[in-house]
C-alpha cells in the first residue's frame, strides 16, 4: 500500500505545488516511499486499526471497519508525506528563484560600478570642449540606468513569484487528505485480499482436526 499511496501523493503534491516536473515528481515519489516505509516500521498500523475496530465493535473486513482503518492510516501517513513533499518542492522552487535573483543582483552590482565610473568620467569631461564625448557618456549613463531599473523589476517579479510555504502546505493538505483517504479505502482491502490469498490457508481445507472422512479415535474399521 505504501507504494501506491506514495505514487499518488507525490503526483498530487507536485501538481498542487505549481512547480511540476518529471524530475521533481520522481524525487518526491522516492522520498515519500521511504517515509511510508519508515512509518510502517515504526507505527503498528494493524494493531491500531484492529483495536479501533474492536472498540467500536466493527466486524473485520466489512465496509465500516475498512472505512475506519482507512481514516486511521490516512491521518498518520498523509499529513507527514504531504508536508515533507511540499517542503521539498517549494524549497527547491524557491532555491531556483533565489539563484536567479542572486545572479541579477550580481549583474546590478557590475552595472552600478560601471555607471559610477562613467559618471566620474563625465564629471571630468568639459562638455563645451568635448560635446561629442559628453553626449556619448550621458547616453551610456541612461543606458546603464535603464538596465539597472529593468533588472530590479525582474527581481521584484521573482520575489513575488516565490510560493509561500505555509499556504502551499495548507493547499496540499486540503487536496491530499481526501484523495489519500479514498486511495487507502480502495487499495487497502485489495492488498489484504492478495495477502490472504497468498499466505492464508488453502480454500476448502479444514482449519482444525483430522481430514474429513477419517475416524477421530480407535483403529481403522475392519473390512
Amino acid at each position: 500500500m505504501g507504494f501506491t499511496l506514495s505514487l499518488v501523493m507525490s503526483l498530487v503534491g507536485t501538481l498542487t505545488s505549481g512547480h511540476f516536473t518529471v524530475g521533481s515528481w520522481l524525487i518526491s515519489f522516492g522520498i515519500s516511499f521511504v517515509i511510508s516505509m519508515i512509518i510502517g516500521l515504526i507505527v503498528p498500523m494493524p494493531k491500531l486499526e484492529a483495536a479501533a475496530c474492536a472498540k467500536f465493535r466493527l466486524k473485520p473486513h466489512t465496509f465500516p471497519a475498512n472505512a475506519l482503518s482507512a481514516l486511521i492510516s490516512n491521518t498518520i501517513y498523509t499529513p507527514v508525506m504531504s508536508v515533507v513533499m511540499v517542503l521539498i518542492m517549494v524549497g527547491s522552487a524557491n532555491a531556483g528563484i533565489q539563484n536567479g535573483i542572486d545572479a541579477l543582483t550580481k549583474q546590478i552590482g557590475t552595472a552600478s560600478s560601471e555607471l559610477s565610473a562613467v559618471q566620474t568620467e563625465l564629471s571630468q569631461t568639459d562638455a563645451a570642449a568635448e560635446p561629442q564625448k559628453a553626449g556619448e557618456l550621458q547616453a551610456k549613463i541612461g543606458e546603464l540606468n535603464g538596465r539597472i531599473a529593468e533588472m530590479n523589476g525582474q527581481i521584484s517579479g521573482m520575489e513575488a513569484a516565490k510560493p509561500p510555504m505555509g499556504m502551499s502546505i495548507l493547499v496540499s493538505l486540503l487536496w491530499c487528505y481526501p484523495i489519500g483517504y479514498v486511495v487507502i479505502l480502495i487499495v487497502q482491502p485489495l492488498y489484504m485480499k492478495l495477502l490472504m490469498k497468498k499466505f492464508g490457508p488453502p480454500q476448502g481445507a479444514p482449519r482444525n482436526g483430522p481430514p474429513q472422512g477419517t475416524p477421530r479415535n480407535g483403529p481403522p474399521a475392519n473390512v
